[in-house]
């Protein structure tokens, strides 16, 4: 149920997000080693606002809350300081906001709630929210439809066998004899359809107008006047969205207002609304454009691949064949272009999330910079790291249109110094995960994680997965464990002894069969069961984890087993390290690198860890050129920097040195430096050292050897020419310079060495 519940959140949220307002904070997530996704919110430059403390969490609505879940399965409000407007409950199938009002969503019930958090009513059936003082609800037992005030009592008499909610004082309703009627109120019926036609929506729309058919055609009637604004003119007529609907006549689509005016004739071969007004149309020659009720253009292509879905802060999208997402304004066409990018979702005026090189990045677009990105590897102690691999396999697609299949990430293991070990253990986990949960479930859908530990010596890798999908999805949370020092792999049974499960039963509890407590995961502190539950219509698939100590299980265990040994016994590798760093060995490709860059004290590690594959931070990078060049302390701070922080004076010293010009204004300290960012403060270390930028001509020349030469920024570019005519870093194998990319620690501590 949490996916069908966030995706709820974010529909109901959909309606009611408007342009960003300063300030703007969006959902953000992260799966860390232990496998386990995590929710938090940032702001527009990529600072968390709200820490990853949420098991889900949905997008701000208008009224400024949002609905958050927590690991216990229960739903609640926040506001954007995090505060509780509403106390976590029980899960509902939806949390939906209106300007005024929250409501819990529940199968048979929704429960109201002021948007301070003073719970107002409950009521079964309910459609919406309350208009014109009344809410409609729909009988759980008797499927008829009734209005009903704020203290739950009846409106007036009567039910329906269908209803819309009121507005403007109106509601349009079908009696049990079969009569369409318009009522007010009172329940007084102020206005009587004639038989023979039927609404095609219970709704009226500016106060007079519905849409009836004929059963082939449709057309607009005024209530008033009792007259049709059009004949039987139209094949489908949509909902109106403000006063304009979608027309189709013959086959090509136009738009019309609520006096059955045309605004755009019939003459596109497709159109869909995208929001605010504006409308995706595909004409006679192929192309695609986002058109507004007047048929003025904002935006068109001869080119797309999916997308003009929807217009969110004012800003949509569509994909193109190479693989890259166009990003497009309503007021001002073309606004950004990512390559290699997929599965965008808007989530401010700037911001947008993208799967981009099989890694899920946050991204905005009027800067260029990834604010936040999933790690691709985890370091596991020891010198141990566990790299992501990301596995997809396309099964086909779903009745509602979406892709069926798997979607999967595990990890390849590296440190350690036996290779053999090293490719057994590493073969072994792809296998898992590549053959999935059992035999049958390699045919349904498959999407999640993985998680990753060291215990003692024993490396315990395991799947957080859900298999299939809706009614019937499982957890899927096996689990491999790995002697690292002979690639041994261990089960259960090699920890405790032959008939160790009668103890265990007596240990777990006993509100579920034993059979179903499954997946032994071993730990230095003992053995966690699990219990994993179906999702079902009103739940989502879950587990229950019970761990039992090595002390409750010390009738039951083979203390002398290898398998107990290796979980109690430290891993400790055998071969060299470099400079006193535990996970850079000798073999390491920039062992040398490092070792120089130790040795002059310009990178430093903590914890006995270089951290040699993560990315290098901008206040980081500052502190190596500051020693690097024995800079001198600033006398004042730079602006905006936390007094106290580490990086503070010798990143104050490298802008005092002049080293940050064109880079100050922007500066994020605890974010990975870009490497047009990093081009552009050599360059100002080389000019100072007395070289000169090339001239236009050179830069345009060198420039063009990337192939990714238009997404270097423009003020940068003399830069990156610079640093790579004085071989400080240049492009990629693949031609590429990757200018929003960064610099893992290893990588830049080889530039150190150049400079």
């Amino acid at each position: 149920m949490l996916k069908k519940t966030i995706a709820a959140l974010f529909a109901a949220c959909l309606m009611l997000t408007g342009a960003a307002a300063a300030g703007t904070i969006f959902p953000a997530q992260r799966t860390g080693v232990d496998g386990v996704t995590r929710y938090g919110y940032l702001d527009e430059s990529g600072r968390a606002i709200l820490p990853y403390a949420y098991a889900q969490a949905g997008e701000f609505a208008d009224c400024g809350l949002a609905a958050v879940e927590n690991e216990k399965w229960q739903t609640a409000v926040i506001d954007r300081e995090g505060h509780l407007v509403v106390p976590y409950q029980d899960a509902p199938l939806s949390v939906e906001f209106s300007d005024d009002a929250i409501a819990y969503r529940y199968a048979d019930h929704s429960v109201y709630y002021t948007l301070t958090g003073e719970q107002t009513g409950s009521y079964a059936g309910a459609v919406g929210f309350f208009s014109d003082g009344l809410l409609l609800c729909k009988g759980p037992a008797s499927g008829r439809y009734s209005y009903v005030k704020p203290d739950g009592s009846p409106a007036f008499d009567g039910e329906f066998t269908e209803a819309g909610v009121f507005s403007e004082g109106l509601a349009l309703v079908r009696t049990a004899e079969g009569q369409y009627l318009v009522i007010d109120t009172e329940g007084n019926a102020r206005y009587t359809l004639e038989s023979g036609v039927q609404p095609s929506y219970m709704a009226i729309y500016g106060g007079d107008t519905v849409i009836l058919s004929d059963g082939a055609n449709q057309a607009l009637y005024s209530l008033s006047s009792g007259k049709y604004l059009t004949e039987f003119l139209y094949k489908t007529i949509s909902e109106f969205h403000g006063d304009v609907a979608m027309v189709q006549q013959v086959n090509r689509w136009g738009l019309i207002d609520t006096t059955g005016r045309q605004l755009i004739a019939p003459t596109y071969y497709y159109l869909s609304y995208m929001g605010d007004g504006l409308y995706a149309a595909r004409s006679e020659d192929g192309s695609v454009a986002a058109v507004d009720a007047n048929g003025n253009i904002a935006y068109r292509t001869s080119s797309y691949v999916g997308g003009f879905t929807e217009l969110r802060y004012g800003l949509s999208w569509h994909g193109t064949e190479d693989g890259s997402l166009i990003f497009f304004k309503k007021n001002g066409g073309y606004y950004a272009n990512l390559k290699n990018a997929e599965n965008p979702a808007i989530l401010s005026e700037n911001v947008v999330r993208v799967t981009q090189d099989g890694r899920l990045r946050y991204i905005n677009l009027s800067t260029g910079t990834t604010l936040s990105e999933q790690p691709d590897s985890f370091n596991l102690g020891s010198g141990i790291t566990a790299k992501t691999v990301h596995y997809e396999k396309f099964m086909g697609y779903q009745a509602d249109g979406t892709e069926h299949g798997w979607n999967v990430d595990f990890p390849e293991i590296s440190g350690l110094p036996d290779g053999t070990v090293q490719k057994s253990i590493n073969d072994a986990i792809r296998a898992f995960f590549l053959k999935g949960p059992s035999v049958t479930a390699e045919y349904e859908a498959l999407e999640g994680s993985y998680g990753a530990s060291v215990e003692g010596s024993v490396l315990v890798v395991w799947a957080n997965c859900i298999s299939g999908k809706g009614a019937g999805a499982s957890v899927w949370n096996n689990c491999l464990a790995f002697d690292l020092r002979t690639g041994t792999q261990y089960q259960a049974g090699d920890l405790l002894v032959s008939g160790y499960m009668e103890t265990v039963e007596q240990l777990l509890p006993d509100e579920h069969p034993i059979y179903l407590y499954s997946f032994p995961r071993m730990s230095e502190e003992g053995v966690t069961f699990y219990y994993n539950e179906y999702e079902s219509e009103t739940r989502r698939a879950y587990t229950e984890s019970f761990l039992l100590t090595f002390a409750q299980l010390d009738s039951v265990l083979n203390k002398k087993s290898d398998c107990y040994q290796a979980l109690h016994t430290p891993y400790i590798r055998s071969e060299t390290t470099v400079a006193g760093f535990s996970d850079v060995q000798a073999t390491h490709w920039a062992a040398g690198y490092i070792q120089t860059v130790a040795d002059k004290g310009l990178m430093q590690g903590s914890g006995g860890l270089f951290r040699p594959d993560e990315l290098i931070t901008q206040a980081e990078v500052c502190a190596t050129v500051a020693r690097s060049l024995s800079l001198p302390e600033a006398e004042t701070p730079m602006e905006g920097l936390p007094a106290d922080a580490w990086y503070t004076p010798e990143v104050s010293a490298v802008e005092a040195a002049g080293l940050l010009d064109g880079l100050a204004e922007n500066f994020q300290p605890n974010q990975p430096v870009l490497r047009a960012d990093a081009a552009q403060l050599f360059a100002n270390l080389l000019v100072q050292r007395g070289a000169t930028l090339p001239d236009e001509q050179t830069v345009e020349k060198e420039i063009a050897a990337f192939q990714d030469a238009a997404d270097i920024p423009a003020d940068r570019r003399a830069a990156v020419v610079l640093c790579k005519q004085e071989g400080l870093f240049g492009g990629y194998a693949d031609g590429t310079f990757q200018p929003g990319g960064s610099f893992t620690r290893a990588e830049f501590a080889k530039i150190l060495t150049l400079i």
